[in-house]
């Protein structure tokens, strides 16, 4: 792939000051299902380190755009885009581009709660394998890590070689994210991560995400409204495909500037 994708930036002290830098400038997107026009000329940036909320109703294209992202699209047969999601200087949706690496660096986590049927443990390594990282200590300290970061290893740490189905709903979401973060991602996507999961398994997510964006560029899907007030700091409105509205999250929730985003959001449709 393209060098700017193969080796992660060091950030500096002024990288880390510079909190609106944009990661992702998203131009005139357009997904295709054969002949259905599923994401509609979808323009917005992404910020640095911030939680980016995808609200709408079931079939406006929010998840078919988030998965255009880092190119899981491209499995799907039929399915085609154009426009420009700009990533240091690079289109990501350029065909030459190598989306195992992209994938690296914008890793994805789905609605469901999706281990692997093998130990904890594996399920953190099978990913650094195959990426060609070595070493039982290398890779034992990449688990913790990751299994920190996900707010996981206090409660794992001493049955690492139990299969990770063992563990609960919110648990294994966790695991999932942890997974993710080993392969240590600049942007993490995350389609209803907490959709499947109770009330309280759902905060610890999303406490969890509050945590990450100090690191992590976060865009999240979700149909909750108070979930995307409670932790997005911009919010963007998907109705037939197309962004109605994109806008500071406070300003969306108590002033948004279009009818259908105030009637969505109050529950008169969707």
């Amino acid at each position: 792939m393209i060098a700017q994708l193969k080796e992660k930036p060091v950030r500096s002290a002024q990288h880390q000051s510079e909190k609106q830098s944009i990661v992702l400038g998203i131009n005139g997107v357009n997904v295709y299902y054969g002949n259905n026009h599923a994401v509609k000329n979808v323009s917005m940036p992404i910020h640095d380190r911030s939680i980016t909320a995808l609200i709408g109703p079931s079939g406006c294209g929010k998840s078919t755009f988030l998965r255009t992202i880092n190119r899981m699209n491209d499995l799907i047969p039929g399915a085609a885009c154009d426009g420009e999601i700009m990533y240091d200087g690079i289109n990501l949706l350029n065909r030459k581009i190598d989306v195992v690496t992209l994938r690296k660096e914008i890793g994805m986590v789905f609605q469901r709660p999706n281990p692997f049927p093998k130990s904890i443990y594996e399920n953190i390594v099978l990913s650094l394998k195959f990426a060609g990282i070595r070493g039982k200590k290398v890779l034992n300290g990449i688990v913790e890590e990751s299994l920190k970061q996900a707010a996981l290893w206090d409660e794992v740490k001493d049955r690492l070689d139990q299969s990770a189905l063992s563990l609960s709903g919110g648990q294994q979401q966790r695991l999932c994210i942890a997974r993710a973060l080993a392969l240590k991602p600049k942007v993490l996507l995350l389609d209803e991560p907490s959709s499947a999961l109770d009330p309280v398994s759902s905060a610890k997510i999303e406490d969890l995400l509050l945590t990450l964006k100090e690191q992590y560029t976060i865009v999240i899907v979700t149909h909750n409204m108070q979930q995307a007030s409670r932790i997005a700091d911009s919010t963007a409105f998907f109705y037939e495909g197309e962004v109605v509205e994109y806008n500071d999250t406070t300003m969306m929730f108590t002033c948004p500037a279009n009818k259908r985003t105030e009637d969505y959001i109050s529950g008169r449709f969707g």
